[in-house]
C-alpha cells in the first residue's frame, strides 16, 4: 500500500501534478480508487478526502471514520462541521497549481466543492492514470483477491448439494451469499445471479421467483468480497440429465475458454486472447451467440480497470488480474457461461478460481 501513490504518480509523469485528491459522496456514488490510494479496509468515507502526493498520502475526515483511516496508518485530520471540512481542504492545497482529480468518479457538487477550496489552481482529470496504476496489482492485492477467489471457489462446490429441484432463484443465490460470508467473505461481491431454464441467456439477470425444473440449465455467476477485494465466478449445472443440445453448448464454451486461457501471457494483446475464444463459439453452430467480451478487470471492483474485448486495444501485463468468461445463449431456450479470474504472468497466467469445470448435474 506504501507504493501506490508512486504508482499513481508515475502514470502522471510530466504531467506536473502537485497533488491529487479524491472523495467520496453517498452510496453508490463511492470512489473505488481512495481506497486503492489509502488501503483502508472500512468505511465509506462519505465527504471526506485522501490527498496523495508522490511522497505519501493523508485523509481529511469525519469523526465517524477517523479510526479506520488511523488503523490504516495515515496521517488523519478530523472535520466535525462543514466549515472546518472547507478550511482543512483550503489549507491543504494551499501552494499547489495543478491538482488531480478522478472524474470518472467524483461528483458534480464534490468537484465544484475542490474547485471552489482549490482558489486559482488548476484541476486536472487524472482518471486515465489511476485506472492505469490501477490494473497492475501489488502483493497484497493479490493476496486478497486470491482469498476472494478461494471463498467463492469453496462456496461453489456446495452448489450440487444445496441447490435442488424446485428450488427458487432467490432461495438459491441467498444459500451462495450465505456459503460465502460463512466462509469468511464480508459480503457478496455483486448482486448474485441464479438463474433457471430461459433466463440462463441473460448474462445481467436478477433472480426471481421461479422454480428450477428437470431438464432446465442453472447459472451461477457470483463473487465473494474480502477486505473490499473481490472475485468472481461462473458455473453451469443442469438438473437432471443434459440433452444433446445443452451438452453441445457446454462443450463449445468450455473448450473456448481453455482456448483463451492457453493464449494469456504478458505482451499479448487482449483482443488476441478475445478472438481465440470467439473463433472457438463462431465456427461451431452456435456462431453469433457470444455476445459480450471474454473478459473484465478485476480487483476493489468487480469491473476494475482493463478488459479482453475486440473492442478494446489493451496488452497484457504481468500482475493484471482478469476474468475468462466467454458465453453462449440462446434466447428462449437458455445460456451456458464459465468464468474463472485469473492473475497474469511473464510465461502465461495462474488461475486463482478452483471450483470443478465438469458439466456436473443438481
Amino acid at each position: 500500500m506504501a507504493t501506490r501513490e508512486k504508482n499513481i504518480f508515475a502514470e502522471l509523469r510530466g504531467e506536473h501534478i502537485d497533488a491529487v485528491v479524491l472523495t467520496n459522496a453517498s452510496e453508490p456514488n463511492v470512489d473505488l480508487s481512495f481506497f486503492y490510494a489509502t488501503g483502508i479496509v472500512n468505511g465509506i468515507f462519505e465527504r471526506c478526502f485522501a490527498i496523495i502526493r508522490p511522497r505519501g498520502v493523508e485523509v481529511i475526515s469525519s469523526d465517524l471514520e477517523a479510526l479506520s483511516a488511523e488503523q490504516a496508518g495515515l496521517k488523519t485530520t478530523v472535520f466535525r462541521t462543514g466549515k472546518d471540512r472547507e478550511g482543512l481542504l483550503r489549507r491543504k492545497l494551499r501552494g499547489c497549481s495543478r491538482i488531480g482529480v478522478n472524474a470518472n468518479e467524483v461528483t458534480h457538487a464534490n468537484y465544484k466543492f475542490i474547485k471552489m477550496c482549490a482558489g486559482g489552481s488548476r484541476l486536472v482529470d487524472v482518471s486515465n492514470a489511476i485506472s492505469k496504476a490501477r490494473m497492475i496489482k501489488d502483493r497484497e492485492e493479490v493476496a486478497l483477491i486470491s482469498r476472494a477467489c478461494r471463498i467463492v471457489s469453496r462456496a461453489a462446490e456446495t452448489i450440487p448439494d444445496v441447490v435442488e429441484e424446485d428450488m427458487k432463484e432467490t432461495e438459491a443465490a441467498a444459500e451462495l451469499n450465505y456459503m460465502m460470508m460463512k466462509l469468511g467473505a464480508s459480503g457478496p461481491a455483486f448482486a448474485t445471479n441464479a438463474s433457471f431454464g430461459s433466463t440462463t441467456a441473460e448474462p445481467h439477470y436478477v433472480p426471481s421467483s421461479r422454480r428450477l425444473k428437470r431438464g432446465q440449465l442453472a447459472l451461477f455467476d457470483f463473487g465473494a468480497s474480502y477486505r473490499r477485494y473481490v472475485s468472481d465466478l461462473t458455473r453451469t449445472f443442469v438438473c437432471g440429465r443434459p440433452d444433446r443440445r445443452q451438452r453441445e453448448m457446454y462443450e463449445t464454451v468450455l473448450e473456448a475458454q481453455l482456448a483463451a486461457i492457453d493464449e494469456i501471457r504478458a505482451g499479448v494483446h487482449g483482443r488476441d486472447v478475445d478472438h481465440a475464444a470467439r473463433e472457438v463459439v463462431d465456427s461451431s453452430k452456435f456462431k453469433g451467440k457470444f455476445i459480450h467480451s471474454t473478459g473484465h478487470g478485476l480487483g476493489l471492483s468487480v469491473h476494475d480497470p482493463g478488459a479482453i474485448s475486440p473492442n478494446v486495444d489493451m496488452v497484457l501485463r504481468e500482475g493484471m488480474v482478469l476474468t475468462v468468461e466467454p458465453g453462449i445463449y440462446v434466447k428462449g431456450f437458455g445460456g451456458v457461461r464459465i468464468e474463472d479470474d485469473v492473475l497474469i504472468t511473464r510465461t502465461g497466467c495462474r488461475i486463482l478460481t478452483s471450483a470443478p469445470k465438469e458439466f456436473l448435474t443438481i
